[in-house]
């Protein structure tokens, strides 16, 4: 009987360790995840941004081909796109 009772506590430490174990893995994997979910979103908005540029290149060079027009069509373009972004933020709250 003693014998049993022994290895129950034993049974009960080893799961006891293991669940200590497997709680610290979850906290782990959870950091892990807002990072990883941190790092998405900056990639996400560098990705936009990057678009936004690509774009406002791509239409300035396609509609004008002196390069004192395209900087000023490129700064209107930019200054047009900031508002939309401001709408949106406003939009968003």
């Amino acid at each position: 009987m003693e014998q049993q009772l022994e290895k129950i506590h034993l049974g009960i430490k080893n799961l006891q360790k293991l669940h200590q174990d497997a709680v610290l893995e979850v906290d782990r994997l959870k950091k892990e995840n807002e990072v990883l979910q941190k790092r998405l979103i900056e990639c996400e908005e560098k990705s936009v941004s990057v678009s936004k540029q690509h774009l406002v290149a791509k239409i300035t060079e396609s509609a004008v081909e002196n390069e004192v027009e395209k900087k000023q069509m490129k700064l209107k373009i930019n200054e047009l796109v900031r508002e939309v972004d401001k709408c949106i933020a406003l939009l968003n709250q």
